[in-house]
């Protein structure tokens, strides 16, 4: 830690801090996590801080955030990572109040690119929410945290640990019943109507209250949003997750090309993924 000046918090998790640094040998801007070991260890969450650098390190994509380098003390663990200068995303939507759709739209094209890429090397977030999704100076979104974070063995493998953000989660993992890649695509939908509507689509003041609206897919779509935003919330947020709509077909949506002919919204997409037919579900 000797190499860089750490400067104001920048916020605060379960086990540590987020700081702004800088290099002292480049002068570059940097965000420093400092993960506690001790309360990681007292959390027995020290296996998932070693997954979290294990998967992170190995991610490089525009829409992700960058783990310059990772080093520990007998105190702390540190991550040394890319500056977003402009904060988590709920800052931003509550200083809007709602996103307008060309920048939603933008937004969501971001955030869907970084995906595909996790899904090609088999890495689930599970813990995508407004939170963990970073703005830089420029208003490009980034996909952050990776402690929820895990890389199946082989395509099409399920997990079955509860874990996420209540108003972001599928309804297999309020379940706790077997999920994978396709519980990120639900968060997507969630994301996304966040967006246009400026509040999550199943939120409530009480937790059990938000899950079960999850579990029983109960949302509504405000009358202000148009046809086509619909439709993708619609194919994002089905409760069956082979019935969601597949990550690459997103960008092809309707929605996401305003001024693209295309088939009309009714026509429907082949919304099966490939799932191998042996699979493998375990506790992580």
């Amino acid at each position: 830690l000797q190499d860089y000046q750490v400067l104001e918090l920048l916020g605060k998790g379960g086990f540590g801090c987020v700081y702004k640094g800088k290099s002292k040998v480049t002068g570059q801007l940097v965000a420093v996590k400092m993960i506690d070991k001790q309360k990681a260890i007292d959390a027995d969450m020290i296996a998932r801080v070693v997954k979290e650098v294990e998967i992170h390190c190995q991610l490089k994509h525009p829409s992700i955030v960058e783990l310059y380098n990772y080093f520990e003390d007998s105190n702390y663990v540190y991550l040394i990572m890319e500056l977003c200068e402009k904060g988590e995303f709920q800052h931003h939507l509550k200083a809007k109040g709602k996103i307008a759709e060309d920048q939603a739209r933008r937004f969501l094209a971001q955030i869907v690119k970084g995906l595909l890429y996790l899904h090609s090397h088999d890495i689930v977030h599970r813990d995508l929410s407004l939170s963990n999704l970073l703005l830089t100076n420029d208003l490009d979104v980034k996909i952050s945290d990776f402690g929820l974070a895990t890389k199946l063995a082989v395509r099409g493998e399920t997990h079955l640990t509860m874990c996420g953000t209540p108003n972001y989660i599928s309804p297999e993992i309020a379940n706790r019943s077997p999920h994978g890649l396709e519980s990120d695509v639900w968060s997507l939908g969630c994301i996304l109507y966040t967006f246009l509507v400026g509040k999550p689509p199943f939120d409530t003041k009480a937790i059990r209250t938000t899950l079960n609206k999850v579990v029983s897919g109960s949302y509504t779509i405000p009358p202000h949003l148009c046809a086509e935003s619909e439709d993708l919330i619609n194919r994002l947020l089905q409760q069956d997750p082979l019935k969601r709509i597949p990550l690459q077909d997103i960008l092809e949506h309707p929605f996401m090309n305003p001024n693209k002919s295309s088939k009309s919204i009714n026509d429907g997409y082949n919304v099966s993924l490939q799932v191998n037919p042996q699979v493998i579900i375990f506790l992580c």
